[in-house]
C-alpha cells in the first residue's frame, strides 16, 4: 500500500513538471495574438500621398482676362464726285473743292456733267462687290452739274444704292429728289434768275434743305451763277459734312475762292 502511494506521489510530480512548460507556452502564445478590440481592428492612419501634397501646395491658378475680339475694320472706299457744268469750263470752283477734300484726306474725281451715267454703272458696280466698304456716297455739283447729279442720285436709287448726300449748287431744275437718297443739300440764290429751289416731297422733312445764299448774314460778298461754286465760306460747309460723312474731322483750311 504504502509503495503504491509513492509510485502515485512520482506520478503527480512528474505529471506536473510536464504540464508547467505547457501552460508557460499557451500563454506567451495567447499574448502574441492581436487584439481584437474595435480600436485595433481600424486600420492604420497613413500619410498622405506625395502627389496629393503637390497638388494641395499648389496655389490657385489666376483668372486671366481674355481680350474681346473686335469687328474686322472695314477699309472704305468713299465715292465721292463733283460735276462741272456747261462746256466743262464754268465750274472750276469744283476744281478747288477737289484739292480742299484732297487735303482733308478725302479722294474724289471731278468730271464733266455729260459723264453721270458711267460714273453711275461704276459706283454701282462697286457697291453691289461691297457694299460695306463703298460709302460713303457723294455727288456735288454746280448748274448743270447740279441738275446731273440730281438724276444721278435717283438712277442710283433705283439701283438700290444707298446715297449719302447730293450737293447742288445753283440747279436749274427743281428735281428729281429720290428717295433713296438720304440727305440734299441746295445752295442757291433765288434771285439771279437761273437757280431753283428744289422741290421737298411730303414727309421728306430735314432730308432736303434749300439753302438760299441770299438770305444768308455768313455770306459777305454777293455771288451769282457763275461764281457761287466758289464760294469759300459754302466751300468749308460742304468739305465738312463730306469728311463728317467718312468718319473723319475736318481741318481748318486754307483761305481760298471768293467770299
Amino acid at each position: 500500500m504504502l509503495v503504491r502511494m509513492l509510485k502515485f506521489g512520482v506520478l503527480l510530480i512528474a505529471g506536473a513538471a510536464l504540464v508547467a512548460p505547457l501552460a508557460a507556452s499557451a500563454q506567451g502564445a495567447a499574448g502574441s495574438r492581436p487584439v481584437t478590440t474595435a480600436s485595433a481592428a481600424m486600420p492604420p492612419m497613413t500619410a498622405p500621398a506625395a502627389g496629393a501634397e503637390a497638388a494641395a501646395a499648389k496655389p490657385a491658378p489666376r483668372l486671366v482676362a481674355r481680350a474681346t475680339k473686335r469687328a474686322p475694320v472695314v477699309q472704305r472706299d468713299p465715292q465721292v464726285y463733283l460735276f462741272r457744268g456747261l462746256a466743262n469750263v464754268f465750274s472750276l470752283g469744283m476744281d478747288d473743292m477737289s484739292k480742299e477734300l484732297k487735303a482733308q484726306g478725302i479722294p474724289n474725281k471731278v468730271l464733266n456733267h455729260a459723264n453721270w451715267p458711267s460714273v453711275a454703272a461704276d459706283i454701282t458696280a462697286k457697291y453691289k462687290a461691297n457694299p460695306k466698304a463703298t460709302r460713303p456716297i457723294v455727288l456735288v455739283g454746280h448748274s448743270l452739274g447740279a441738275n446731273a447729279v440730281l438724276l444721278m442720285g435717283q438712277q442710283l436709287a433705283r439701283n438700290g444704292v444707298p446715297v449719302d448726300l447730293v450737293v447742288t449748287f445753283d440747279p436749274t431744275t427743281k428735281g428729281p429728289v429720290a428717295p433713296g437718297v438720304r440727305r440734299y443739300l441746295n445752295l442757291y440764290q433765288s434771285n439771279n434768275g437761273w437757280a431753283e429751289a428744289l422741290d421737298v416731297p411730303p414727309g421728306a422733312g430735314k432730308r432736303v434743305v434749300n439753302s438760299d445764299v441770299r438770305k444768308r448774314t455768313d455770306i459777305k460778298a454777293a455771288v451769282s451763277h457763275f461764281d457761287i461754286d466758289k464760294n469759300r465760306v459754302l466751300h468749308q460747309q460742304v468739305v465738312a459734312e463730306i469728311v463728317r460723312l467718312a468718319g473723319g474731322k475736318a481741318k481748318p483750311q486754307a483761305k481760298s475762292g471768293t467770299m
